[in-house]
Order: structure tokens, then sequence, then C-alpha cells
């Protein structure tokens, strides 16, 4: 009877932690709706940060928001082997932006995942990100704000493997010719 009283009590415990849980979630939930205030702050800062190389007004981005949304895209634009990259590449970087000597067919490809940005370094006016984007280490950017043009790529190096494509390499395609 002793064993019976004891699986009942830990039916009752195990069950009273569940409800509990349950409730304090639904607390949460209701004290914290939706968060759509964050969302349409977040979507808002996204259309300034696109415009504000044309426009001088443009709100003053932190440099963590930066690092985490205008960073992965230069990144992506970067390493990009797309039509309009030159046009992108006029919006996020400056035209002096260290590594933007290096031919596009010397940039490896990458892999094709979503890239994040995170912030190294950072004032109100300059912010050293990394983006990874599936390699085993990320690329480096630094950025600089200008009131004129807003934030600035001034510069981007990739990691030591995977980024770049050094003279010899060969493709797949070639890989697999030489092997015939």
């Amino acid at each position: 009877m002793d064993e019976r009283k004891r699986n009942i009590l830990i039916i009752a415990a195990t069950t009273a932690a569940v409800v509990l849980m349950v409730v304090a979630n639904i607390a949460f939930i209701l004290m914290h709706p939706s968060g759509t205030e964050n969302r349409n702050k977040l979507a808002a800062s996204d259309v300034k940060a696109e415009t504000s190389t044309s426009t001088p007004a443009a709100r003053h981005q932190k440099p963590l928001e930066v690092c985490e949304k205008l960073a992965p895209k230069a990144a992506a634009t970067y390493t990009s082997k797309a039509a309009d990259r030159d046009r992108l590449i006029k919006r996020y970087f400056a035209s002096d932006a260290q590594g933007l000597n290096i031919p596009i067919d010397r940039i490896a490809d990458q892999p094709d995942v979503q890239a994040s940005g995170g912030m190294n370094a950072g004032t109100s006016t300059t912010a050293t990100c990394s983006v990874w984007t599936g390699l085993e280490s990320p690329w480096t950017l630094t950025w600089r704000w200008a009131a004129d043009k807003g934030w600035k790529c001034t510069g981007i190096s990739g990691p030591f493997e995977g980024a770049y494509t050094v003279l010899g390499d060969k493709t797949p395609e070639e890989d697999k010719d030489d092997e015939k």
C-alpha cells in the first residue's frame, strides 16, 4: 500500500509541475503579446538602412544593427556573381574599400546558407563585424559612418580557407577531367 501511495504522489507532483509550466507560459504570452511593435521597428530600420546611402537624413543605426543586418547583405553582394553585383557594391561599399580590388573570379563560390552577422567591436561611427557564410571561419567587414553617405563598408576580408581561389586551383569539373 505504501508503494501505491508513493506512485500516486509522484504522478500528482508531475501533473502539478506540468500544469504550473503551462500556466507560466500562458501568463508570459499574455504579458508579452505578439511583439509586433518590435518587428515593425526592425522592418522600418531595414528600409532606412537600405536608403541611407542616398538620404543623409536617415536614422543613424547602431553598430550592432549594422553588423546584424547590413554586413551579411554586403558579404553576400561581395561574393555574388549576379548581374547587379556592381550596383549593390556601390550601395554597401565605399569606393576605396579594401578587398574590392580582388577580381570576382578569384572569390570562391560560397556555401548556400543564410549568412549571419555579429559585432566584434564598434563605436558610434565605426563597426567591425564577422559574417558567417557556412565556411569554417567568418568574413570580416569594417564599417564607417558618414553623415552624407550613411554606413559604408571600408574593408572586407575572407577566411584563410574557402573564401578565395588560388592560382592553379581547379573547379570540380576540371578535377574530374584530370582523373580520366
